[in-house]
């Protein structure tokens, strides 16, 4: 099965063979299951002062049948509502039809839950009732999404876009387009660079911010025909960066870029047009990347996963956009002038400028646009720290905003529902602390012997689990597969800790400065590698939680004296911990970096490609190219020696590279030539960047996972131990 195996002619040598990993696993999962057949006991005593002394029953109008077919029936019923709703089409009724029946089911299992507190003890209950209330908080911030909800659907702003494409404009206004750097490589910024000067407009000039004062970029920006800007200081960070580059420019538009994007031709071609709209201040794009986030790399998910923010781009942005809350986000976007300075500029007080511009604009009765529509291709971190280093400082800017309420008076000068997108994404902020809970508490209540959840499992299999398949099921069909609640937990999980940790050090400092102030994206690395600085609290809770089932299963078969009394919800929450030790050991397989050996991205392009070397001449198909270099497999046969120099052109692209021959072997009967790139002109640089990242080829397309998939995928991730088998 490929999601089990999505690689399986990797040829990368293995540690341990699949068949050796494979009867480890099996065998570990016997051994766990025998002895917990061994001894839980299913009769529902509980005997221990933490938990209740007598069996709870249920009202008589919640009391569920002694069979087990009626007891299924919900759940069989919720399956078969998400197979109605995944054929019913996607309007605005349909979507209301899904708010309803998750409604129903909420109500239905919190009203159950409610009954299930465990009140024997003041521990136990204190424990109890803070889970119940972290799933109460988790399912109001999914409510607030009921009715934006009805409004997604993304066509309507792309047919917008055709529309004023095609129309043409006679006066293009003129556009500045703002590239800003602080620390990052010339290579890097020289690729942005090059993709801005192939947008398809006349009317623009380009910029590099360079905050970092260099001058290899005052160089760069010379040898390509680009302006140069720079600042005594670093006052107010990309904030101060770009309000200099505002007093120094003109154009009525602004286009930003962070020098990690990559914007394709046509970008300001397909956004411009909104700004006929004398209210629009700002058209925003969603982020797409070339290359996979950390943990789908390490995991070996690349070309299966969509990237964790795929949901907010594709499908929050999109529900925004109806009541005019679309996030700026700091890059791949389009704003006026006169907007800009109405509201004072950047926004400088936080960490971060893009989501409290934005903010500013709207409380100042400005549009914010937002077309889903990728139109540019962007870099994410390639390592555990990296990544946490960005998501931090994102996490930061988020709650600073509600620090800020005179300079942003979020609450009296916004709209209902403008300010409920605000409320949830203030829950959405202390997510890390909920997601612990979820994590810590089971296993503690495991560990001391007492249930949260009062009941057996015949009950949660009659309300638990049908509200479990439809909270999953209808927020995936929702948003068209971009969610999954199971990957949710995943990312949630490897960021949790990490988070509490910032968040707590604001509870001191909130407008404080932590952490980086730019994300490290030049990654070179040789060796597979883990940050344990980061990965402890994962790599701690394996082992509790492997001594704790032991210690519950395991030692009463040595000596019966450790033998302990089963208490009501045991198996409910064994069964949770279970889970929950799945999630995580996925998160610490995603932890261990792989290593970052290429100074560039290979992507398996194959076209057509004929290659010189001298009076010889021979035709072939690309494997992989990069900015670097290409493989290509010969048809013809050719006598090509390792050193010499060569032409490739790739006719489809009309694009013609000087290249050095580095190596050859014999695949499948063929020759295959790896070829490295000499200089090209800038002219063949920039045409072979389009011909990497544009639109059209499909290894940069949109990924979507159904529910079943990314269970089995999970599942798959865990089987499959990639980076603890593989060696990298």
């Amino acid at each position: 099965m490929r999601i089990l195996n999505p690689f399986p002619e990797a040829n990368s040598p293995r540690r341990i063979s699949p068949w050796v990993w494979g009867f480890l696993v099996v065998s570990m999962v016997c051994l766990f299951l025998a002895l917990v057949l061994a001894n839980l006991q299913f009769e529902l005593v509980a005997l221990r002062p933490l938990n209740p002394l007598e069996t709870r029953k249920l009202p008589e109008p919640w009391a569920i049948p002694n069979d087990w077919k009626h007891t299924v029936q919900p759940s069989m019923v919720a399956l078969g509502i998400l197979l109605g709703m995944s054929m019913a089409p996607r309007r605005p009724w349909a979507y209301l039809l899904g708010s309803i029946l998750l409604s129903g089911f909420s109500l239905r299992y919190f009203i159950w839950r409610s009954t299930t507190l465990n009140t024997a003890h003041p521990l136990s209950l204190t424990f109890s009732l803070a889970l119940f209330l972290i799933e109460i908080i988790s399912l109001l911030s999914i409510s607030l999404q009921f009715y934006p909800s009805l409004f997604f659907d993304p066509k309507p702003r792309i047919r917008q876009a055709d529309k004023y494409c095609q129309a043409g404009i006679e006066h293009p206004p003129s556009v500045d387009i703002f590239i800003p750097t602080y620390n990052e490589s010339v290579k890097m910024v020289r690729r942005t660079v090059l993709a801005c000067r192939s947008i398809n407009y006349p009317n623009k000039k380009i910029y590099i911010l360079d905050d970092g004062r260099r001058d290899e970029m005052a160089d760069l920006a010379s040898e390509v025909g680009v302006n140069y800007l720079r600042r005594p200081d670093n006052l107010n960070r990309k904030a101060g960066n770009l309000n200099h580059a505002l007093g120094c420019t003109q154009g009525e538009l602004i286009a930003v870029f962070d020098c990690d994007f990559i914007p394709f031709r046509n970008f300001l071609n397909r956004t411009i047009g909104f700004f006929s709209d004398s209210r629009v201040a700002l058209v925003q794009t969603p982020q797409h990347y070339f290359n996979p986030d950390f943990h789908m790399r390490n995991l070996g998910l690349n070309l299966l996963m969509p990237s964790d923010l795929d949901s907010f781009f594709h499908y929050n942005q999109v529900i925004r956009d109806h009541f005019n809350a679309v996030i700026c986000c700091g890059t791949s976007y389009v704003a006026r002038r006169e907007a800009l300075v109405s509201a004072g500029g950047y926004f400088s007080k936080c960490i971060v400028e893009d989501y409290q511009t934005g903010t500013r604009l709207m409380i100042k009765g400005w549009r914010i646009i937002y077309l889903d529509e990728i139109l540019s291709l962007g870099e994410v971190p390639r390592t555990f720290r990296d990544y946490i280093d960005q998501r931090l400082r994102w996490l930061q800017g988020n709650v600073q905003i509600y620090f800020c309420w005179r300079d942003l008076p979020i609450w009296t000068r916004l709209g209902i529902w403008q300010k409920s997108f605000y409320v949830s994404q203030a829950i959405y902020c202390f997510m890390p602390l909920f997601r612990t809970g979820y994590i810590v508490l089971p296993l503690l209540s495991f560990a001391l012997g007492f249930s949260l959840i009062v009941a057996p499992p015949s009950e949660y299999l009659f309300y638990g689990l049908p509200f479990t398949i439809i909270l999953h099921g209808i927020l995936s069909w929702q948003s068209k597969n971009h969610y999954s609640q199971i990957w949710t937990e995943i990312y949630e999980s490897l960021f949790c800790v990490p988070a509490l940790g910032r968040l707590a050090r604001m509870i001191r400092n909130p407008m404080g400065h932590i952490g980086s102030l730019v994300t490290n994206k030049d990654t070179v690395q040789n060796r597979q590698s883990m940050d344990l600085g980061l990965a402890w609290p994962l790599l701690v809770y394996l082992p509790i939680f492997t001594v704790t089932m032991f210690m519950r299963y395991g030692l009463p078969l040595i000596d019966p004296s450790w033998m302990r009394s089963s208490f009501e919800g045991e198996e409910v929450m064994l069964a949770w911990n279970v889970y929950n030790a799945i999630v995580i050991f996925v998160c610490v397989l995603a932890c261990i970096d792989r290593p970052v050996r290429r100074k560039h991205d290979r992507f398996p392009l194959e076209t057509v490609a004929c290659l010189r070397i001298g009076s010889q001449v021979a035709w072939g198909v690309t494997r992989d190219l990069s900015e670097s270099g290409l493989s290509m497999a010969l048809i013809d046969s050719m006598i090509a020696a390792d050193g010499k120099d060569a032409v490739v052109e790739l006719p489809q692209s009309k694009l013609t590279l000087p290249s050095k021959i580095l190596g050859q072997r014999n695949h499948k009967g063929y020759s295959v030539l790896r070829l490295g790139f000499l200089p090209p002109s800038t002219e063949q640089e920039e045409a072979l960047i389009h011909l990497l990242y544009n639109e059209n080829v499909w290894f940069h397309k949109l990924k979507r996972v159904g529910i079943i998939d990314s269970f089995l995928i999970m599942i798959g991730s865990a089987w499959r131990a990639e980076p603890l088998v593989r060696r990298f």
